[in-house]
């Protein structure tokens, strides 16, 4: 970097003559050698070293430094000495300005002037626009989406600000709706929310440094139709792929033997419980805890009857097929193929699949960043799925999308319905599961079956006081089913 050096010489007017002869032996002073005095600056520091010649011995040295040339009110910054060599590194200065220095030398008896002043100018501070890009956009719902950015380089000063700005035109600036994220480089993820259905926006990441503000490439996207659910449904709509969604039913799929009647649970946390037991096919009560692919239509297996009970799981296999799903064939498998409502139309419910459940339990990314959390709704301790589209401004929720939280995290009463339901939040009661005619865990566990199998066993939902995930059980044991329906948009 450029620099100059300026040699000013000239005696300091509050310093005489007599008074550095009188102060240092045989009236000697220092002399810097100022040929051999090496300056490095830039923009807001600059480091000193050099030598000087004196036949005696010095106590110390300190250099004065300021932006006036008389130095009134300076500052002073320690130097090292070593033998007759010397250094000084000072730092915080301002980038283009000139300053000024001398050197003071304690002598023992006395601190002096040394009789020259000297001056350099700091080198121009270079300073760009940092550098952001807006990299994509995802988790677009009906009022809602995420954005994620990303700052590579500060420009060469620290980023102060980033986030997002987004409007209806084409090139959003900070003047449109803005929402900041932090500040310094790296990935950053903002939430947009309080969108209008059915409209396209156009989104820009930004970052300021003192230089200024800058912005990243514009990227577009539409939210969602706002749709009426079905009957027997949640009004909240949920992701099961990057282009998929469903409706929940409000509550888990039950059967009444004495009438061949299915149904959904009156309430979101009602569940039959220990009743199971009297699984039979004259039993006159509801029963909600079913072997796997039992929908009544005789579709193959040795037991597709909702009361069916047998000890072994391979008379479970769908279509009499070891590796058959629900979904295969004609789908009479699964349960929601049933005409539940007597819409006069079969198979518009379905059972989730395996990877379905894993996107809403770990993988999609909401606005808000919350998919579950455990709880205890009006007693009843469970698990509430979120939808896409929650804002956590609505209910606060405690130790979210955490396995291990206990179900007491959230303790939910009135305000289930008035505030979590009303908002498409969707409750999976523990409800127990069957193992032949005996019933375990209710209240404690909850167990869901998918559509899905492998070998004897079926793949389920799985949660209780320590957990929530995936795994398997026979298929001849009785669980939960929680059906959605598919949102079809034109």
């Amino acid at each position: 970097m450029r620099f100059k050096i300026v040699v000013l010489i000239a005696l300091c007017a509050f310093v005489c003559e007599s008074c550095l002869k009188d102060a240092k032996p045989n009236g000697e002073t220092i002399q810097i050698i100022k040929e051999k005095e090496k300056i490095t600056v830039g923009a807001d520091c600059a480091t000193i070293r050099g030598e000087y010649a004196y036949s005696g011995a010095v106590d110390g040295m300190k250099l004065r430094m300021g932006t006036e040339e008389h130095l009134y009110g300076s500052d002073d910054y320690h130097i090292t000495v070593s033998g007759k060599t010397y250094s000084v590194e000072v730092n915080g200065l301002q980038p283009g300005t000139m300053y000024y220095y001398a050197y003071l030398v304690d002598y023992g008896s006395r601190t002096d002037w040394q009789s020259e002043i000297y001056g350099f100018t700091t080198a121009e501070e270079e300073i760009y626009l940092p550098t952001v890009a807006t990299v994509e956009v995802t988790g677009v719902t009906v009022t809602a989406a995420s954005c994620l950015c990303r700052v590579f380089d500060d420009g060469g000063a620290d980023v102060t600000e980033r986030g997002v700005c987004w409007s209806t035109s084409s090139q959003p600036d900070i003047s449109d709706f803005v929402y900041a994220n932090g500040n310094g480089l790296g990935e950053y993820s903002v939430s947009m929310v309080d969108l209008e259905a059915n409209t396209t926006y156009y989104v820009r990441a930004y970052a300021k440094n003192r230089k200024g503000v800058n912005y990243g490439e514009a990227l577009s996207f539409t939210t969602l139709e706002n749709l009426d659910p079905p009957l027997g449904a949640s009004n909240g709509v949920f992701s099961v792929a990057e282009d998929r969604q469903v409706w929940f039913a409000l509550g888990n799929l039950q059967y009444l033997a004495s009438t061949n009647s299915w149904s959904f649970a009156e309430n979101a946390y009602d569940y039959i419980g220990n009743d199971n037991t009297n699984i039979a096919e004259d039993y006159d009560g509801w029963i909600d805890l079913f072997g796997w692919g039992t929908s009544g239509y005789n579709h193959g297996a040795v037991c597709y009857q909702p009361w069916s009970l047998n000890s072994n799981p391979n008379h479970y296999f769908a279509y009499g097929d070891e590796q058959s799903q629900l979904y295969d064939h004609t789908g009479l498998a699964d349960w929601g193929y049933n005409d539940l409502f007597l819409e006069g139309e079969e198979g518009k419910w379905r059972t989730m699949t395996y990877d379905e459940w894993e996107y809403v339990l770990n993988l999609r990314n909401t606005p808000s960043g919350i998919r579950y959390a455990k709880a205890q709704v009006c007693g009843v301790n469970g698990l509430i799925l979120l939808p896409d589209n929650w804002s956590s401004s609505v209910y606060y929720l405690n130790n979210v999308n955490q396995p291990q939280a206990s179900f007491s995290s959230n303790i939910i009463t009135a305000g289930w319905e008035i505030y979590l339901e009303s908002n498409g939040a969707v409750f999976l009661p523990a409800a127990g599961y069957r193992e032949e005619d005996r019933v375990d865990y209710v209240g404690s566990r909850g167990v869901y079956f998918t559509s899905e199998c492998t070998g004897s066993r079926a793949f389920c939902v799985y949660f209780d006081y320590i957990e929530v995930g995936l795994m398997t059980m026979f298929r001849n044991r009785g669980l939960s089913v929680r059906l959605v329906r598919d949102v079809e948009r034109q």
